[in-house]
């Protein structure tokens, strides 16, 4: 039974907060219209009329959650009032066989499921209830002390079934409710602090990986292909004449560019590679399990779906932009730090070279290699 109402728990916690109080309000609110009822039929007039004000109070925190559900902790206090009062009233009512003290027990937890500001009130809410419980038990205990006891032993003990397993419900379907939203809670946290994470490692513009998040990712894939003894490529790219595109065309076009390569990257990288943004026009690749000529290849296509794009301004101005890109192979001797100097070697090799090319080691001079 415990696990079909932590389901039920786990369902209301994926409700909005303000559907989860309407369907607890209704809840009081018809238990109340059976004790309502209840009293009526054994003539207990007093706690006939005290149901019928706890029916209204029920109603009217209905039409509040409605109109303002950011109020939810006084809501919440009203009905642990109502709750406590009633079960008072009732027990005087009675007498103690009936359980409706229990009522007061269950109160005990929920003040700390409501996270006021001020941590003491909890612990004074509770020495509130445990007060009127012991009141209670010493009162009803004296002679005289229920009011009416011409309700005959049946009926109190039905009333004590039905209280007993409505305090069962109380605490397991609110604990449960509790439990789970704390959890839902805790994951919206966590995936926020994700999407900050990756915030920080995404460069904005491009999209792509920014270099600290690459340099996390070069690290890694150095440890993981030194124990594999496998080889990886780094791939260093920059654009031709970037500055001549933000001078002539204005910023907005040269973002179209940088936006623009990093899909062809993007798209064009293996999905088991890495494509970041190293900085301002320079962006930079690595494939795991790939030696030069693999990325000599990837390269080209890069190289020449850049080539045959047709840049627009705003204007309808068309421009074209070319790509140099620098290409080095990395294994177990050669670290990815080292990985990405090569490279950039090799790019600035190719710009001096007139631009727009691939450099490998077969068309890099060696003894320039510093």
């Amino acid at each position: 039974m415990g696990g079909q109402f932590a389901l039920i728990g786990a369902f209301f916690a994926r409700l909005p907060k303000h559907k989860v109080m309407l369907t607890i309000d209704f809840a009081f609110l018809a238990c109340h219209v059976f004790y309502l009822i209840f009293f009526l039929i054994h003539g207990i007039t007093e706690m006939f009329i005290f149901n019928i004000v706890s029916v209204l109070v029920y109603a009217m925190l209905g039409w509040l959650i409605n109109k303002r559900p950011e109020n939810f902790r006084l809501y919440a206090c009203i009905a642990m009032l109502e709750v406590s009062l009633h079960a008072g009233a009732a027990t005087l009512f009675m007498g103690w066989d009936a359980g409706f003290s229990m009522f007061i027990i269950c109160c005990a937890p929920f003040p700390f499921f409501l996270r006021f500001e001020f941590w003491y009130v909890p612990p004074l809410l509770d020495v509130l209830f445990g007060a009127e419980f012991i009141a209670l038990k010493i009162y009803t205990s004296r002679p005289g002390g229920v009011i009416y006891t011409h309700v005959g032993d049946s009926a109190v003990t039905k009333m004590f079934v039905f209280n007993t397993v409505m305090c069962f419900i109380m605490i397991v379907a609110f604990s449960s409710i509790h439990k789970f939203m704390q959890q839902n809670e805790e994951q919206m946290i966590r995936d926020k602090n994700e999407e900050l994470s990756m915030l920080i490692k995404i460069d904005p513009l491009s999209k792509l990986f920014n270099r600290r998040a690459m340099v996390e990712f070069l690290k890694q894939l150095d440890r993981i292909c030194r124990y594999r003894h496998e080889t990886y490529v780094i791939g260093m790219g920059d654009l031709d004449f970037f500055k001549h595109v933000n001078d002539t065309y204005g910023h907005a076009s040269g973002d179209m560019v940088i936006t623009t390569v990093s899909k062809i990257m993007t798209e064009t990288v293996p999905s088991e590679g890495y494509v970041c943004r190293w900085g301002g026009e320079e962006l930079l690749f690595a494939i795991p399990n790939a030696d030069s000529e693999k990325g000599r290849i990837i390269a080209e296509k890069i190289r020449h779906q850049l080539n045959r794009y047709i840049f627009r301004t705003e204007e309808g101005v068309e421009f074209s932009v070319t790509i140099t890109l620098g290409i080095t192979e990395c294994n177990g001797m050669t670290s990815y730090e080292r990985g990405v100097s090569i490279a950039d070697q090799y790019l600035y090799y190719g710009k001096e070279q007139g631009r727009n090319r691939v450099v490998t080691k077969e068309n890099f001079p060696p003894e320039l290699l510093k």
